[in-house]
């Protein structure tokens, strides 16, 4: 008996193969989009609209024509947001824009694949140049969801201070005395950077006013958002989506109008170099940590000069100003709110938020620093601060107490130790018996400052302090106590 089986399965494998070779065929087809198309919003809103039609999410994204330009213009019913995933292969010689329905652009770089873009009502458009050099891909698809309720929660600015916010799910901002400014941070991890396009930014007290754009354009500008009146309203798109760690900074526009650049340092890792960029004005840069950070480096042109404030932007909060020369580092960093504002050209600085407590305590000749309170200039509990510094020789150790924060039961203690650790100079400071207001020097092997509130609101303590090292390793050290014991003798 003669089976034909084998037959059989041999002719399903030529049948197969070439389907295959057909589908690949047609897949690997380049379509044609030129000219301008129109999309719009489909009558059951909850469905999905793909480009192209044949597309979808489980196939490769398919490839354009080279030498096109395509435009889609894509209607946005009211009372709705329109939710697009864009997946795209742009080579560097074509474009790829989003234009939003206030004229802003994002322009999408590279390789994505399922990159999320929000657009309101009434339209936006997606806009393709495809040059005759190298082709590329494109596919999308359109959602449409229902604009959320707005529950805002209200915040009214100080005159003087920030206000961190980081439950963005809807909020409206009040200055004092002129406009809100607006700085954004990014999301806790680099995954969710797209997400920040899911808050939005209104010119006003409701979803009702004038669309500013997202927060992922405001991190993108380098820039502060600024309104027109005194208001400022933030609404997350899709409030079920949140806890992205992201948050905002505001305040009253007046106190940080003279920055041409204005933005948050932004690191992936611990240890990270932010720029400036002052040609054109001054720029800031804002560091925010609940603990201690690291000033490691400062890299600036001889003409220029990095301030550092703590808190709001007043004289009053200059912790320090660094030079091209200033040396130093690493210098701990308290405050929770740290703003770097250098005046004049381009640089670079480089922040650590890792634990350099071994560096930072380490004791070498003509070094300088400072020692500050947690919330320095600012009226808190939250004062308390202890630091230790040592090394292998004898130093003289210069103090300069700029702020004392010395009320109530409050306490400022600066002592000095030998190798033995015995205190050798020890002062202890009160509302009754204030610290030196010119520089102290203080000699020994190791120096320790001890500041505690116990208890009171103070406004925090600023030391400056500069370690030499000493000649004597402890001699004169050791004649001071000698001739302090015999004067004792022959009283």
């Amino acid at each position: 008996m003669i089976s034909f089986l084998p037959l059989v399965h041999q002719t399903m494998f030529h049948l197969y193969f070439a389907l295959s070779i057909l589908i690949s065929a047609i897949a690997a087809d380049p379509y044609i989009c030129n000219g301008t198309n129109t999309i719009s919003a489909p009558a059951d809103l909850n469905s999905t609209i793909n480009y192209p039609n044949s597309w979808n999410v489980s196939l490769p994204v398919p490839t354009y024509q080279i030498n096109q330009q395509c435009r889609w213009n894509v209607e946005v019913p009211q009372g709705y947001f329109a939710y697009l995933s864009v997946s795209a292969e742009t080579p560097t010689t074509s474009s790829l824009q989003l234009i939003y329905s206030n004229g802003m652009i994002d322009n999408v770089i590279g390789n994505v694949s399922g990159s999320p873009y929000m657009f309101l009502a009434t339209k936006f458009s997606i806009l393709l140049y495809s040059t005759s050099l190298v082709p590329g891909k494109l596919a999308f698809r359109i959602n449409y969801m229902k604009m959320p309720d707005f529950n805002p929660d209200y915040h009214a600015l100080t005159a003087t201070d920030p206000e961190i916010i980081s439950d963005l799910t809807a909020c409206v901002i009040t200055a004092p005395t002129s406009q809100v400014s607006l700085i954004a941070s990014n999301t806790a991890s680099f995954v969710f950077y797209p997400f920040n396009r899911l808050f939005v930014v209104f010119d006003g007290s409701s979803p009702n006013a004038t669309y500013l754009g997202n927060l992922d354009q405001v991190l993108g500008s380098g820039k502060q958002l600024v309104s027109s009146g005194k208001t400022l309203t933030v609404l997350n798109l899709i409030p079920s989506v949140s806890n992205l760690g992201n948050f905002i900074m505001v305040q009253d526009y007046s106190n940080v109008k003279q920055f041409t650049n204005y933005r948050f340092a932004t690191c992936i890792i611990y240890d990270c170099y932010v720029g400036f960029d002052a040609v054109n004005g001054t720029a800031a840069v804002v560091s925010i940590s609940k603990s201690a950070s690291y000033l490691k480096s400062v890299n600036i042109a001889p003409t220029s000069s990095l301030k550092v404030y703590y808190g709001s932007i007043k004289s009053s909060n200059i912790v320090n100003s660094y030079n091209s020369k200033s040396t130093g580092f690493p210098q701990k960093l308290n405050n929770f709110i740290t703003t770097f504002v250098l005046d004049s050209n381009t640089g670079l600085i480089e922040i650590s938020y890792e634990n350099l407590m071994t560096t930072w305590n380490t004791v070498y000749n003509n070094r300088t620093g400072y020692v500050t309170s947690p919330n320095v200039g600012i009226s808190s509990v939250n004062q308390s601060v202890t630091e230790t510094f040592g090394g292998s020789d004898y130093y003289n150790y210069t103090t300069t107490v700029i702020n004392h924060g010395l009320v109530g039961n409050a306490t400022l203690q600066i002592t000095t130790y030998d190798k033995s650790g015995n205190a050798v100079d020890d002062h202890v400071y009160n509302k009754n018996n204030l610290p030196p207001t010119n520089q102290d020097v203080h000699p020994g092997k190791s120096l320790s400052i001890v500041y505690k509130t116990n208890g009171e609101n103070t406004t925090g303590t600023l030391i400056d302090f500069s370690i030499v090292k000493t000649s004597d390793n402890g001699t004169g050290i050791l004649m001071l106590w000698v001739t302090f014991a015999i004067s004792l003798f022959y009283l």
